[in-house]
């Protein structure tokens, strides 16, 4: 007996006695793809994904027909068909939602059905890597193995994600739509078509609402709309009044005309501005104190909204921030069943486990967690991943994704939003890893970490990938062993950034480099190496014509790998030429 558990879902994989199942032989098709006759895109799309790597794989092409053909010994069931429905083969789609599959042989077939839109080609994608070995390291760079024989093993597997919405914010993982389903991300970012199922959420707008929702310009005519502080009203960028019924009644009419304007919109924000500035008139203030949080009159505000939408928009919902000042949940306001809770941990120490981590902030946040768990059945997380201040400095945070991911699923987050180095181009601090392991562990909590970090670096730093593994667990030294904290605005005089990290990094580095094997390579360990370059530029360790020739080659670097940020708000040129570099 063997289980397959994603997080809060465990599910029972029985095993037969071993019995192969031929897919190719010798570069023949051995079996052929079986799809329904009205098969929704995805599904022949999913079609389209195996019969591409099998034969990439082998050669062989297995021919795809409908279940209008006649049944054939060796064939591929894909989707619901009427060929499951004929041999009375029994699931239940339903428990499967909208990404749920089966991969289960029967005889001499395969079945791959899921839920629709996504579940039938995810089942695909987990065939592919989970059992023949297809590996998508980044959109340039995948692995297919080469064999003269396709087999299979008996399969008989139920996956349910544990996640309903999992994006992972990095470039890396945003450029490329392919790749993105091919990782079973489903999120706002990607942009996803008909074949890839669609995405789980569209957001319009995306987040911190206040001012499409409440435009500034009112402000002339209706200082009363916007927040009481210290006496006085207030404009700029700052919350609203929201006990103000005229400010509810512009909301709701507001939020109707997003709906007409994007009907394809699944979430509505309605969410703080990224400031704190909120309203402390007499109504906003009450209702706050009786509730013990700012929270209080923002999820009443949101709640109104919430209710005159349900009835002429059920499928939508209401998306709103947890954050800063509104992190604590109300003492008895509870959201409204179509609205999400984004709760947002910006604040915490990303060294270590959230869970565990002896930190201050972090056991505020602990207390957060388990506070909204049992009043917002729809709780979604915002969860933060580089040094947003620094891109391309080292940041010591690998130890704690997969506990992280973990415990957000343990305290009963449905979404996961992993916020990286979106800006750009990409290529932050060992980003095309982080956000490898990331979309892995957004699909499985439980996923081996190390095997998919080796398996990752092996491939993509080559012989220079016993190095680079030194180097991380070098870089980690220091908040494992000294017990230090590490936030996403840290500087780079931060104590984690020790003489050792510098002096080991470029010596491992500099090996590293040397043993590339070609230039792609090379060019990989080189962006790999900037990180300590930037910390001996920012630490001010080289000075005089040494400083200017460093700078010259981080800038030469960081060019050609496509790299445009240099901080989440700083362009790459605007940095350089700060430092004297045009």
């Amino acid at each position: 007996m063997k289980s397959i558990v994603f997080a809060v879902l465990a599910v029972a994989v029985a095993w037969s006695v071993p019995a192969e199942i031929v897919l190719t032989q010798n570069g023949a098709a051995r079996v052929r793809i079986v799809t329904a006759a009205e098969a929704i895109p995805s599904e022949r799309y999913a079609a389209e994904e195996l019969q591409h790597y099998i034969e990439k794989m082998s050669g062989a092409k297995l021919p795809i027909v409908t279940d209008a053909e006649p049944t054939q010994t060796g064939e591929i069931w894909l989707g619901d068909n009427a060929r499951l429905r004929q041999a009375g083969s029994k699931i239940d789609f339903a428990a499967l939602g909208a990404e749920g599959f089966v991969l289960r042989t029967e005889d001499e077939r395969l079945i791959i059905a899921g839920g629709r839109p996504r579940g039938t080609l995810y089942g695909v994608y987990a065939l592919l890597e989970e059992k023949l070995g297809v590996r998508w390291f980044t959109p340039e760079l995948e692995i297919v193995p080469k064999r003269d024989q396709v087999t299979l093993p008996k399969l008989d597997e139920t996956v349910v994600p544990a996640l309903e919405y999992r994006e992972v914010f990095w470039t890396e993982m945003m450029r490329n739509a392919d790749f993105a389903a091919r990782h079973r991300l489903n999120g706002q970012a990607y942009a996803l078509k008909d074949k890839h199922g669609g995405r789980a959420v569209k957001y319009h707008p995306f987040v911190h609402s206040f001012d499409a929702l409440i435009p500034p310009s009112l402000y002339t005519n209706h200082p009363d709309y916007f927040p009481l502080i210290n006496g006085k009203r207030k404009n700029g960028y700052v919350q609203r009044c929201l006990t103000n019924p005229d400010v509810l009644k512009l909301a709701k009419e507001r939020v109707r005309e997003w709906i007409k304007q994007h009907p394809e919109a699944t979430i509505l924000s309605v969410s703080q501005n990224d400031c704190i500035n909120n309203c402390q008139c007499e109504k906003c203030k009450a209702i706050d104190d009786a509730e013990g949080t700012p929270m209080g009159s923002l999820l009443q505000f949101v709640n109104a909204i919430a209710a005159d939408l349900e009835k002429d928009f059920p499928n939508v919902r209401l998306d709103t921030l947890a954050y800063q000042y509104t992190r604590m949940p109300p003492k008895t306001l509870r959201p409204h069943k179509n609205v999400i809770i984004r709760l947002c941990s910006i604040e915490c120490c990303f060294a270590h486990p959230l869970e565990t981590c002896p930190a201050k902030e972090n056991a505020r946040f602990r207390d957060d967690i388990l506070a909204w768990q049992p009043v917002a059945p729809l709780l979604y997380v915002w969860d933060y991943t580089p040094n947003f201040a620094h891109y391309l400095m080292p940041f010591p945070n690998f130890d704690a994704l997969q506990p992280n991911i973990q415990f957000f699923v343990k305290h009963g987050v449905k979404g996961l939003f992993e916020q990286g180095n979106y800006s750009g181009g990409g290529n932050g601090e060992m980003g095309p890893l982080r956000a490898y392991l990331l979309a892995k562990l957004i699909w499985d909590p439980n996923a081996d970490v190390k095997k998919h970090t080796d398996e990752f670096v092996n491939a993509y730093f080559g012989k220079a990938a016993p190095k680079i593994l030194l180097y991380l667990y070098m870089a980690h030294g220091p908040v494992r062993l000294q017990n230090l904290h590490a936030h996403i605005f840290d500087s780079p005089k931060s104590a984690y950034y020790t003489e050792d990290v510098l002096a080991l990094g470029e010596k491992l580095l500099d090996d590293a480099e040397q043993l590339a094997e070609n230039d792609a390579v090379k060019l990989r360990v080189q962006v790999a190496r900037l990180p300590v370059w930037y910390l001996k530029l920012a630490q001010n360790k080289v000075t005089g014509e040494a400083r200017k020739d460093l700078l010259k080659r981080f800038v030469a670097i960081a060019k050609q790998a496509g790299i445009s940020n240099i901080s989440e708000g700083k362009a790459m040129a605007q940095w350089a030429k700060e430092q004297g570099v045009e």
